[in-house]
């Protein structure tokens, strides 16, 4: 065979394979992108739980696609909104570890603490979750101040501070309800100390008081008795609290 008409038969050969790869690289980003709208549709007809699974699905078959990142953030809101927080937080926690620097991580950051915060415990029950997201909250207004998940973190933030305060002040009557005064006046400090902006704070100022006295420290009595006058006077734990001062 001529050397010249071999040539052409191999470039020609050449051509139409890389058409073959063009084509089925072509199928391939539309697969992808076929799989993406169908779960956002899922995500937008509510069927959240089918949508989480379509994303994890479409995951692991396109992890390189350009869609890959957008899918993770999709799933994450379709595991919360479909009430599987746990999973959400897994996620959320993941997309920070593997992308800190992408655009979206404080959105990821925010589902995260969300997540935490709608396991959160009530003022009786054990508040790790709430601590948990109490710090999360905290981190993503530390990191992305200008974030528009930061205002309503801080919104979050204040609920949660109320809870911790109330479980604090409902120990701490249970301890000095069992003359443990030592233990009681532990944790009306704690709201004393840490949860100044919660409504708690002016009935732990008043137990704190009560137990001083009760441990017949009257001197410590006396002032905590007068800064909750002080600082409330209008409330109707300040009026008790004056047989501590007399």
């Amino acid at each position: 065979m001529n050397s010249r008409y071999f040539r052409i038969i191999c470039i020609c050969l050449a051509l139409a394979a890389s058409a073959g790869c063009a084509d089925k690289k072509n199928d391939f980003l539309n697969d992808a992108q076929r799989e993406y709208d169908a779960a956002k549709k899922e995500v937008q007809h509510g069927q959240y739980n089918t949508a989480a699974m379509s994303l994890e699905h479409f995951s692991s078959r396109y992890p390189y696609s350009k869609l890959a990142i957008q899918a993770e953030l999709l799933r994450i809101f379709a595991a919360y909104k479909g009430e599987e927080e746990v999973l959400a937080e897994v996620l959320s926690q993941r997309f920070i570890d593997q992308h800190p620097t992408h655009v979206n991580v404080d959105y990821a950051k925010y589902m995260l603490a969300m997540s935490q915060y709608k396991q959160r415990a009530s003022a009786e029950k054990d508040p790790t979750q709430n601590i948990a997201a109490i710090k999360s909250f905290k981190a993503l207004i530390k990191d992305h101040p200008d974030s528009p998940y930061a205002k309503q973190a801080k919104a979050r933030l204040q609920s949660l501070y109320n809870t911790l305060a109330t479980h604090e002040l409902t120990v701490g009557k249970f301890y000095y309800s069992r003359d443990r005064f030592v233990a009681a006046a532990n944790r009306f400090q704690q709201v004393v100390q840490h949860y100044q902006t919660t409504p708690a704070i002016e009935e732990a100022l008043y137990y704190l008081a009560s137990s001083y006295d009760e441990m017949d420290m009257k001197k410590d009595a006396r002032q905590t008795a007068q800064l909750l006058q002080h600082n409330y006077p209008k409330s109707s734990w300040s009026s008790k609290a004056d047989r501590f001062i007399q």
